[in-house]
């Protein structure tokens, strides 16, 4: 038997067939049937009896509690966007066709004071008649159903504000009344009447007045912007995309004397006419797309500039930034640039599918994904062809410059590769993210090729052996290349700026900072002030020796321009050699590969290399420690049989009869040419070279800056050409974003 609990008492009531409707569009249809009809039974016998039926009873605090509670600003003023919206509803009622004869005055008050802040809403609309009432007084009411209302908003205002007032005028038979009543949030009674309906005076005009005094939880008041220009910003975008479509009222915003109107101070943002075509798939259906090419500032408070706008019923549910989709930057139009897209997207797949308070919608983030997609090649394509053509250019000849930069992510046509990065990659960065994936993917492919046909030739299986052999010996050579290009670019770069560097100093000679310039050409070649083995500096590694010596390119045995007595265990002095380095061997990659940063010293140190920079273009050398054998010869005598202590505490021996390779790097001219001028030449005849005699083996030689150049160059040749590439033809990258290239006459050096 079913037991039926009676209460007759009146409140603000609930719809159970709208609830309920609600509830079971989530349930399967036989338990749908199976429920209704064991009900249907309960009740005709229930009737059959005489029993009077129930309705059910709400609990409005506990369902006001269950409320998703604001995670930002955004969702904190969301009560304030739904009174905005059934102000906008009640002018459509009255205007219909015309509702830009419409007003609505908001104003806001103590905005910094969560307890004090008063928010009042007033428009000039129907105003809350009969029917209009009742629905108020109506939770989940369908009142609004065909302009996509849930009749939810009002609980909104109830879990926000601590006080609720609303005064409303409306039109009789008669002519006008207003009704004035408080909005209050207990289980008993929530619409209490703080006055008597009663005829209103006459020229009274039909509308309604909210006002919002105190934020009653922290859970709104810690979000609630504080600040007037925070506050624009945040109401502004959400409902941008109402302003952009126009043909709504005028909304006058006083935020503590801080005045805006709308939609004006949208309108005016935009640029041309608006755009409009549509998006369709099986899946959503038809998508109406309607554009604008906005200035920048329609886009203040969103992320991001470009901005597709997700409506349900003709309001903004969702506003994501589409910057990635759309690739073009910035916009231009009637002369304009520097502009932002704003589209607006409506369709009945989204109508039918948002959550009941309308601030999201009912859908993953991946179908949200695939929607924005579906729009933004919509909008590329018939919107906006003739910029996105523009942009496709630019892009590729970004791409171009890159691949010149980084060959091994040239491994495919620019067009497939194009097609596997971002449409708005534009840095080598983005370009290289997007590339990666398949450049490890490539390269596992060619592993496990090779692998398989070296376990065929080990178990004599049968294959096509000419075939095969060819084909992986095609994709080792393949990937040998891009990684000789890469390796090649970068020394040819390297090159060339120390040229370039050379020259500037030279023809700056005398400048109040050519001592910057000098230490600028060190830092180059070798950065200053630390040791190699030091494994803290990780600048240790970031060198260009093999400009001196190809041997080495990879050492980490040197100390560059430190004082001796830092460098060596006992002795030493305040000298410093600009480049100090030992272990040749090290430099040869002669070292133990499960240790590849030690230095072997089970044997004294048999060579070592002294190098010092002169400035280039420099022409005076008349002091006593500018002659450079003696400035030599004195390094050596502290180092010859003495020892390094490495950072690890252990301690490097020179060798008594150590073989000392000096050189110096200079511009033979001015007074060096004198002092030089008992010195031997060079093979080359350009450079100068001496013997160490008595207690020094080994020798100095005095080599040209522009032949430690041309050295590198010849040493680089062969890689260079194969790479296709020559020292006469210098390499000219166009700059990427962010990059700043500087052309023969700009201060590259500095």
């Amino acid at each position: 038997m079913l037991f039926i609990c009676i209460d007759m008492r009146p409140f603000w009531h609930r719809s159970p067939q709208n609830r309920v409707q609600k509830s079971l569009q989530t349930v399967p249809a036989r338990a749908t049937l199976a429920v209704a009809q064991g009900l249907g039974k309960h009740v005709r016998n229930a009737s059959h009896w005489g029993l009077q039926l129930p309705t059910l009873t709400p609990n409005i605090e506990n369902r006001v509690r269950k409320l998703p509670k604001p995670s930002n600003a955004t969702q904190s003023l969301q009560p304030l966007f739904e009174a905005v919206s059934n102000a906008m509803f009640g002018i459509e009622d009255r205007y219909e066709n015309d509702v830009a004869q419409g007003r609505i005055d908001i104003t806001v008050t103590k905005l910094a004071d969560p307890g004090g802040i008063e928010i009042v809403i007033a428009d000039d609309g129907i105003g809350l008649d009969a029917d209009r009432y009742a629905a108020f007084c109506e939770i989940d009411t369908d009142f609004k159903k065909s302009k996509g209302g849930k009749g939810v908003g009002r609980l909104f205002w109830l879990d926000a504000f601590d006080q609720i007032e609303v005064d409303s005028t409306y039109g009789l038979d008669s002519g006008i009344a207003e009704r004035a009543f408080g909005f209050v949030l207990n289980n008993t009674e929530q619409v209490v009447p703080t006055a008597e309906d009663k005829a209103a005076e006459p020229q009274t005009d039909t509308g309604t007045r909210v006002r919002f005094r105190g934020i009653r939880t922290k859970e709104y008041a810690d979000p609630f912007p504080k600040r007037a220009d925070t506050f624009l910003r945040y109401f502004s975008a959400h409902f941008i995309a109402d302003f952009l479509l126009g043909g709504g009222p005028t909304i006058l915003l006083d935020v503590d004397g801080d005045a805006i109107e709308y939609p004006k101070a949208v309108s005016d943002l935009v640029v041309g006419t608006k755009m409009e075509t549509t998006a369709v798939s099986e899946e959503f259906g038809e998508l109406r797309i309607v554009g604008f090419v906005c200035r920048p500032e329609a886009s203040t408070g969103l992320d991001g500039l470009h901005q597709l706008h997700l409506l349900a019923n003709g309001r903004t549910v969702e506003t994501r930034k589409v910057d990635n989709l759309l690739g073009i930057e910035t916009l231009e139009r009637d002369g304009e640039t520097d502009l932002a897209f704003h589209g607006c997207v409506s369709g009945e797949y989204l109508d039918l599918r948002v959550n009941e308070g309308r601030t999201a919608f009912n859908l993953t983030e991946r179908t949200l994904k695939q929607i924005s997609r579906l729009c933004m090649e919509a909008v590329r394509n018939r919107m906006l062809p003739d910029q996105v053509r523009k942009f496709v250019e630019k892009r590729r000849k970004r791409y171009e410059s890159f691949v010149e930069r980084y060959p091994t992510y040239g491994f495919d046509d620019d067009d497939a590769q194009l097609g596997r990065v971002p449409l708005h990659a534009a840095t080598p960065e983005e370009f290289a993210s997007g590339l990666v994936k398949f450049q490890i993917r490539r390269d596992e492919e060619r592993q496990d090729t090779l692998q398989k046909l070296i376990s065929a030739l080990d178990a004599n299986e049968e294959f096509r052996f000419q075939e095969s052999i060819v084909e992986a010996a095609r994709g080792i050579q393949a990937s040998e290349q891009l990684a000789l290009a890469q390796h090649v670019v970068r020394r040819k770069l390297a090159l060339e700026l120390l040229e370039r560097l050379i020259t500037r100093i030279r023809a700056r000679e005398g400048a109040s900072d050519d001592f910057h310039l000098e230490r600028t050409l060190h830092s180059f070649i070798c950065p200053m002030n630390i040791r190699g083995d030091d494994p803290s500096k990780l600048e240790g590694r970031a060198h260009e020796l093999w400009v001196i010596d190809e041997r080495l390119a990879f050492t980490r045995a040197f100390s560059s321009d430190k004082r001796l007595d830092d460098v060596l265990v006992e002795a030493g002095s305040a000298d410093r050699p600009d480049l100090f380095l030992w272990d040749l061997a090290h430099g040869l990659g002669s070292t133990d590969p499960d240790h590849p940063d030690a230095i072997d010293m089970s044997e004294p140190l048999r060579t070592v290399m002294v190098v010092e920079f002169k400035k280039p273009g420099r022409r005076t050398y008349n002091g006593a420690k500018d002659q450079i054998e003696q400035q030599i010869t004195r390094y050596l005598s502290q180092l010859k049989g003495g020892e390094i202590e490495s950072f690890g505490r252990t301690r490097v021996r020179i060798a008594h009869d150590c073989v000392f390779h000096c050189y110096v790097v200079a511009v033979i001219e001015g007074d060096l040419v004198l002092q030089l001028s008992g010195w031997d030449t060079t093979s080359n005849g350009k450079g100068r070279i001496r013997q160490l005699k008595g207690d020094y083996r080994g020798q100095i030689e005095v080599v040209q800056w522009q032949d430690l150049v041309n050295d590198a160059w010849m040493r680089n040749s062969a890689t260079i050409h194969a790479a296709g590439l020559s020292r006469k033809r210098l390499t000219t990258l166009q700059p990427m974003s962010g990059a700043v290239v500087e052309d023969d006459e700009g201060d590259a050096g500095e």
